[in-house]
């Protein structure tokens, strides 16, 4: 019996980090637009489970998270090669969802290349 291996089709994907629920339905409409996949995470201890497991190419965090907090999240992004897009509240919607727009067509490039 010939067992062929399966090819891994390389999803594109993001974790929202513990966003404030405007923010985050803000990213995942842009996300899911540009075909990324979205897994929203509500705290910093579920981030850091998930991201090895999922090795998303974007994880988004705001610009207020509490230091700690982000040094356990970089250093997840550095460990699986993610892109860490880090949200000030205080930047216009329209700003925000073309930073978010970049960086989901860079996880499209990333993810297609198989980097």
């Amino acid at each position: 019996m010939n067992r062929g291996t399966l090819q891994r089709i390389p999803t594109p994907t993001a974790v929202l980090v513990a966003l404030p629920e405007v923010t985050a339905d803000a990213c995942n409409e842009v996300l899911a637009d540009a075909g990324v996949k979205v897994l929203r995470v509500g705290s910093v201890a579920a981030a850091a489970e998930r991201i090895p497991v999922t090795m998303p190419q974007i994880v988004v965090v705001s610009t207020l998270m509490v230091a700690a907090d982000l040094e356990v999240v970089i250093d997840r992004c550095v460990a699986v090669g993610s892109e860490l897009l880090k949200l000030d509240p205080d930047t216009s919607p329209a700003a925000t969802a073309a930073l978010i727009r970049t960086a989901a067509r860079n996880a499209l490039i990333k993810a297609l290349a198989g980097i």
